[in-house]
């Protein structure tokens, strides 16, 4: 039995199969339903014809559900690459969608001198894509860029012809120039930029920068050197911490020779296992916490306040259950009981029903500031919701504000760890914060929307 395509209206890109490529689709071939994307219904093809039909129909909605119906199909390898190369421009299309809709919930760039209340939209953005605020505030950036200052490459990816990432390294460049400059370079790198790889688009965009500002070099280096900065992500891999920096050239190209040399000289230790890289890496560590004598590859063993989580029958090595490092996440409990040998103490006690932090003892150093220290080892991270930033560098706010000693009490359970953005959209954008009596708190956005966060839990995995 066989089934040719019906069709409710045909679609313009028809007239381009030749009536040679008319033929029956066997029913073994034909799907158990046509696939349906936003209302349009794909009747079954043979692959080619349908690659050859989203090609033609260009990014958008038509061409996703085509592509959509291949799902499960049999195709060659090389269709299989088509199939891949098609859905680029489909994700490009998408991504200026998402764009449009961006900035038409944000609103345009306000006027210099204007009140700035645009810059907590993000606070609404953020906690409705489950993100940071920053990474919120980065999207309603670009959006306003690619819907105002730079429309031309905006256009481009919301055609689909421009995929997301070259789109950002074109903002990378055209951002650092004032806007009349950058709109010249904007329309000089844009025809090619699509049949650019992203490194000779990046090279092309500042050839471009240079030759309408000749001063451009020697201001993004001026610029750049107040960046410099060193980072940390925890989360960067299992049993590692990322650690990164952004250093002018000359003193970052003087340290990487610095550590090469070093992982050159021999060991003294004729069967030290360690690679080239782990020496190098190691070599970093002792020019901080300085190295053992003879050998500037093999670092000191630190000195830690071990602020950790770990029960007492795990410590006695009694249970194996994970504990926890502040500043790092979980640690093998045979890692936490040797660094305990060499560490100073905080005790942390959590109530074993909730995870929430009943106490933190001392064996250190007589406490000073008490509360400010439980409040930040209570909530861990900042209470705004979405936000992974160290409650150790956030603000203490009150829940019920103070008032001069006439309305809220500073007391821990009135006062919440937030940053600095989000103390501000609580006090100035209308975001309202709630402690509830189970230690939670509600914020309730000015859109009306309602996000809940607490204290952190601190129970093992396997007890929550």
């Amino acid at each position: 039995m066989t089934a040719a395509p019906q069709w409710v209206e045909a679609p313009w890109w028809l007239d381009a199969v030749h009536e040679d490529d008319a033929f029956d689709i066997p029913e073994s071939d034909i799907p158990e339903c046509f696939e349906e994307a936003s209302g349009i219904m794909v009747p079954p093809l043979p692959v080619g014809v349908t690659l050859l039909a989203a090609e033609l129909a260009g990014p958008g909605v038509e061409a996703v559900a085509l592509l959509a119906s291949l799902a499960g199909r049999t195709m060659t390898q090389d269709q299989q690459l088509t199939l891949v190369q098609l859905w680029q421009p489909q994700l490009a299309w998408a991504t200026g969608q998402e764009q449009a809709a961006l900035a038409a919930l944000a609103g345009p760039e306000p006027a210099t001198g204007e009140q700035r209340r645009d810059d907590f939209e993000a606070f609404e953005l953020a906690p409705a894509l489950h993100t940071s605020v920053d990474y919120a505030g980065q999207k309603i950036f670009h959006a306003r860029l690619l819907s105002g200052a730079f429309v031309a490459t905006g256009d481009a990816l919301r055609a689909g012809t421009l995929d997301p990432h070259r789109v950002w390294v074109m903002l990378e460049t055209l951002t650092t120039l004032p806007v009349e400059l950058a709109r010249q370079v904007e329309a000089e790198i844009l025809p090619t930029a699509a049949r650019s790889t992203p490194s000779r688009l990046r090279r092309a965009l500042r050839k471009a920068a240079r030759k309408v500002d000749p001063e451009w070099d020697a201001r993004m280096f001026a610029k750049k050197r107040t960046t410099r900065r060193v980072g940390f992500h925890p989360e960067g891999d299992d049993g590692l911490v990322l650690m990164y920096a952004y250093l002018p050239p000359v003193e970052a190209t003087a340290i990487e020779e610095h550590l090469k040399a070093a992982a050159r000289v021999p060991s003294p230790d004729p069967a030290d296992p360690r690679t080239v890289d782990e020496r190098e890496a190691d070599a970093l560590i002792t020019a901080v916490l300085g190295s053992t004598p003879g050998d500037p590859t093999t670092p000191l063993a630190p000195k830690v306040l071990l602020q950790v989580l770990v029960s007492l029958p795990t410590l006695l090595g009694l249970r194996e259950d994970t504990t926890e490092l502040h500043g790092y996440g979980d640690l093998p409990p045979e890692i936490a009981r040797e660094l305990a040998g060499d560490a100073r103490w905080q005790r942390w006690v959590h109530d074993p029903v909730t995870g929430h932090l009943l106490d933190q003892g001392n064996t250190d150093y007589v406490p000073k500031a008490q509360l400010r220290r439980f409040v930040r080892n209570r909530d861990r991270y900042c209470q705004f919701p979405g936000s992974n930033r160290s409650a150790h560098t956030c603000d203490l706010d009150h829940n019920q504000e103070f008032e001069h000693g006439q309305g809220g009490p500073t007391s821990a359970a009135n006062l919440a760890a937030l940053s600095r953005t989000p103390h501000r959209a609580k006090t100035h954008a209308d975001h309202q914060l709630t402690a509830n009596p189970d230690g939670t708190r509600t914020w309730t956005t000015p859109l009306g929307r309602h996000y809940t966060t607490g204290p952190h839990d601190y129970r093992p995995d396997s007890e929550r």
